[in-house]
């Protein structure tokens, strides 16, 4: 049996999140979802849609909508370092353009989109985009991570 990970573990960013600014390219991550993994998400979600399963009229198997909810995690804090006390995902946004097919070769893109304060946290919106190697674009998506998990005292202004 293998030992789990710690989130420090998992993610290999060095920049401290308090120093991110609007605009911060976050790098690229280069992925493949197999059909192994197409099979185990499935099962994992007890969601077996055929065009996930089977074939779809888009010339293969598609990759379900949830499914790179995971990959932007990497993205994010393959850049910046894990914070101490760990964060939030706060919100998805998904804009998918085609579909993306099983067993094929993508790349994700991060910038840093927005930075906000709310209720004690600051929140940190990501844009993405998601292409092939062809450069077509297949989706867009946000996410929000909100820092820190417990909220910081807010200084009410008289």
């Amino acid at each position: 049996m293998s030992a789990t990970k710690t989130a420090e573990e998992l993610y290999t960013g060095t920049v401290d999140l308090r120093s991110a600014r609007v605009g911060d390219q976050v790098g690229s991550l280069a992925f493949t979802v197999s059909s192994e993994m197409m099979a185990r998400n499935a099962w994992a979600n007890d969601d077996y849609h055929p065009w996930y399963v089977e074939d779809s009229p888009y010339g293969g198997r598609i990759v379900s909508p949830v499914y790179l909810a995971a990959f932007d995690a990497r993205l994010f804090y393959g850049y910046y370092a894990y914070p101490e006390g760990g964060s939030l995902f706060a919100k998805q946004e998904f804009e998918y353009l085609r579909p993306l097919l099983a067993d094929v070769e993508y790349v994700m893109e991060g910038t840093l989109a927005e930075i906000y304060e709310r209720k004690g946290r600051t929140f940190y919106r990501l844009a993405i985009v998601v292409r092939d190697n062809a450069g077509v674009e297949h989706l867009r998506m946000l996410k929000t991570i909100a820092w820190p998990v417990r909220a910081r005292a807010i200084q009410e202004t008289p």
